[in-house]
């Protein structure tokens, strides 16, 4: 199945993907948030470890989503 562009999409499947990628982005900012806290108690206590770059790996996913979910909202916004 190929993958439709967001301006391709209907109203329904935008608002659909616009609350599926609102979900996403929010489970992920907080995942990498308490990863960071983590790493951080980690490296006070332990020193510098794997742990200690993961979320900085994690990272260039959740700004790309943040991104794509701006591209959907304004997308909406710019249909009604």
């Amino acid at each position: 199945m190929k993958s439709k562009t967001i301006t391709e999409m209907t109203m329904e499947e935008l608002q659909k993907y616009e609350k599926t990628m609102k979900t996403a982005t929010i489970i992920l900012g907080i995942c990498v948030g308490i990863m960071f806290i983590i790493s951080i108690l980690l490296l006070v206590k332990r020193g510098f470890s794997v742990q200690t770059v993961l979320p900085f790996a994690f990272l260039p996913l959740f700004i790309m989503n943040m991104t794509n979910w701006k591209k959907v909202k304004a997308e909406i916004a710019s249909r009604n």
